[in-house]
């Protein structure tokens, strides 16, 4: 019976349309119920968004006025989260004109809050600099301007060109430097030749062999001394010697006289009596290398600080160059010294006196002797009454002192005159005065600059702010500044400083503006708010003020009263020089150590020019690349700031120093804290929307269902 009922249910025909319906349009019901709801929370989580976004905006509303007016962007209202708050539920529930209007999806707020992120404040680099960015990218462009723009393209000069008039200058005065330390200590190894010269030449010759003696050989004189004064009265002294033996004769006081001064010579010291003894001979011999190569260098490895080592220096340093051939006449090559110490060491063992005679000497063999050793074989052979040999010692003396004028003092003189001659040349009045001229341009440059020290005590007040302005920057962890540095270089040094500015402001032209371009938005948000200010003159203690200086303050960093002006002076008087004396074509060289010093002279000359012109009249048409076919512009002090800040703006260490002092003097400024001034706001909204249909056909969408409600988590954050 059951059987046929469910049967009948199945195949009868009645009823089965009602059954079909119900399968299709249960389906489609269910669809629709979820489509309806999906619809209804899409549509209330795109006004949760929104009037988020509404809320974030309208409490960050409230910024600061003054840093508004810098340009800068940070919350000064109090109690964020209630305006957060409020907004939110003025648009959900509010009457006004907030509310919008009622509608089938609105959700209910359960939670409101919102939260400032303190690390990103408008300390923070990023958020500082993105700031700066975007509110200078349209105006800075205008800024830069056309001219420095020429600047920037119109010129095709590279690095290495810039290096090779570099090393080309700094040679030039490197080796003329070398050549003056390198001629000054071989002036010294002159001093002690010309004694060691002579000692050969005339000391041994006049005041120990002696000149020869002519007359009577009677009565023998008071002060017999000499070799060949003892010879010549050799006869007369035996004969009163043969008297004074016999018994049968007496010798008068006369003779007992002669005897004595005869005898007065053959005990006498003569090596110290000569006008430069042999004693000396062991100093000079000593002292010469001294100043040559070193007491203890070679020829190989001289001393540091010899006339050898600056020599080597000088050669490393001409290498084969083509523009330094003007300069090859005033080196000196090994022969020199090789010359001068290996003749010098002749002479020295071929008069030195501490050598042995052997046993039983022969003063009959003299050739075989030294001269050292022919002294004392002279006082043998005349003791032994044998006046013939002592004639030979002599002629031998004389032969020997001969034979080393003609060769090693010859040579050595020959060195010495090629020495002198070069000497002469590089020491020529033109060229002292031509670097005198030099030197003086470069100490009248220097005070230019340096005027700094004659008013530091007239600006008042700038040391106390500056370190002001140190303690805000150590609050906000950077780097605070430094005192700085007004000694006078050496002009090699000043040189080197120049090239060395200079490269980079060659670096910088070629990498602009994609290398540092949001740097240069920043540095242009320092020119447009705090920028370089009139006046500019050198002897004006306004000019090195902080208040007149600010950027300069911020690029450079200096926490001493007018240090920073005074460095970017030094800076573009670096530049300047450079660019004037690459002006002058020195690609092709210089005409020797005079051409050498008046191009230097000129460019410092040049130099100062510019900068009284620069800082009085306020502009100057400047072309530091006209020696490569460069263009020439007015330049400006605010164009050379923004070319300097341009310059040192390549380096993230710089960069992060540079914004840290930018942003104390922002808080100086205006007296704000940026550290209590968030820029970066988070809201969290919980809300809920109740389902119409089955809450269960919504646990299929993202997000979570709670009995008939669906549960939102939104978080959104807004920055300036």
């Amino acid at each position: 019976m059951v059987k046929k009922k469910i049967k009948r249910l199945f195949f009868k025909d009645n009823g089965s349309v009602s059954v079909y319906a119900i399968m299709i349009i249960l389906p489609i019901f269910l669809l629709n119920a979820l489509l309806i709801d999906t619809l209804r929370i899409l549509s209330a989580e795109r006004q949760i968004d929104s009037a988020m976004e509404t809320a974030l905006r309208s409490t960050m509303s409230q910024f600061s006025s003054d840093l508004a007016g810098v340009g800068l962007f940070a919350y000064d209202g109090e109690a964020a989260g209630d305006s957060f708050d409020s907004y939110m539920n003025n648009q959900f529930y509010s009457s006004g004109e907030l509310s919008g209007t009622q509608n089938l999806s609105r959700p209910t707020l359960t939670s409101v809050n919102a939260n400032f992120d303190n690390s990103r404040n408008l300390v923070d680099y990023d958020v500082f600099r993105h700031q700066v960015v975007e509110s200078m990218k349209y105006q800075a462009p205008v800024q830069v301007g056309k001219d420095l723009f020429d600047l920037l393209t119109g010129n095709d000069v590279s690095v290495e060109e810039v290096e090779e008039a570099e090393e080309l200058v700094e040679n030039y005065e490197e080796i003329l430097d070398l050549m003056k330390k390198r001629n000054r200590e071989i002036d010294k190894a002159i001093t002690q030749l010309n004694q060691y010269k002579k000692i050969v030449k005339e000391d041994i010759e006049n005041d120990i062999i002696g000149s020869q003696v002519t007359g009577d050989t009677d009565p023998i004189p008071d002060g017999v001394r000499t070799f060949r004064q003892l010879v010549f009265y050799h006869d007369r002294y035996q004969e009163l010697k043969d008297k004074q033996e016999d018994e049968e004769e007496e010798l008068s006081s006369d003779e007992e006289d002669e005897m004595e001064h005869y005898e007065e010579g053959m005990e006498a010291d003569i090596y110290q009596d000569a006008a430069k003894s042999l004693f000396d001979l062991e100093t000079y011999h000593r002292d010469i290398p001294k100043s040559l190569i070193g007491a203890n260098g070679s020829m190989n490895n001289p001393e540091s600080g010899t006339a050898k080592d600056y020599n080597d220096q000088i050669n490393e340093l001409m290498n084969g160059s083509e523009l330094l051939e003007e300069l090859e006449e005033f080196t000196l090559t090994d022969e020199f010294f090789t010359e001068i110490l290996d003749n010098s060491d002749t002479i020295y063992e071929a008069v030195r006196i501490d050598q042995s005679l052997g046993d039983n000497p022969d003063p009959g063999n003299a050739q075989a002797f030294t001269v050292g050793q022919l002294f004392p074989l002279f006082y043998i052979a005349i003791n032994q009454d044998t006046k013939s040999n002592a004639e030979l010692v002599i002629q031998s003396l004389v032969s020997k002192l001969n034979n080393l004028k003609e060769n090693q003092v010859e040579k050595i003189e020959t060195q010495m005159d090629k020495y002198d001659r070069i000497k002469r040349s590089l020491e020529s009045v033109d060229t002292k005065e031509e670097e005198e001229r030099a030197d003086t341009s470069f100490g009248e440059l220097w005070a230019q600059l340096n005027s700094l020290n004659d008013i530091k005590g007239q600006i008042e007040g700038d040391n106390a702010l500056y370190q002001e302005l140190d303690q805000i920057i150590a609050e906000y962890n950077g780097t605070t500044g430094n005192a700085g540095d007004t000694e006078e270089p050496s002009r090699l040094q000043f040189i080197k400083d120049a090239f060395d500015r200079f490269k980079e402001f060659i670096e910088f032209m070629q990498g602009f503006p994609n290398s540092v371009r949001n740097e240069l938005y920043v540095n242009e948000y320092i020119m447009a708010n705090y920028g370089s200010k009139a006046p500019y003159e050198l002897t004006s203690a306004e000019s090195y003020a902080f208040s007149t200086k600010k950027a300069e303050y911020i690029t450079y960093g200096y926490n001493v009263a007018g240090m920073n002006y005074f460095m970017f002076l030094k800076d573009i008087a670096l530049i300047l020089f450079v660019g004037n004396l690459i002006g002058q074509g020195l690609q092709g060289g210089f005409a020797g150590p005079l051409g050498f010093f008046k191009a230097i002279a000129g460019a410092l000359i040049t130099t100062g020019s510019d900068l009284i012109n620069l800082t009085s009249d306020g502009s100057i048409q400047w072309n530091p690349l006209k020696a490569f076919g460069g263009k020439g512009i007015p330049a400006n002090m605010p164009m050379f700031l923004r070319i300097l800040m341009a310059m040192k703006s390549t380096g993230e260490t710089y960069n992060n120093e540079k914004t840290r002092r930018l942003q104390a003097v922002i808080t100086k400024e205006t007296g704000v804290n940026l550290n209590d001034r968030p820029s970066y706001i988070e809201g969290n909204v919980e809300a809920e929307l109740k389902l119409w249909f089955i809450p269960q056909l919504a646990e299929v969408l993202p997000g979570s269902v709670e009995g008939n409600y669906y549960k939102f988590e939104k978080r959104r954050v807004y920055t300036y």
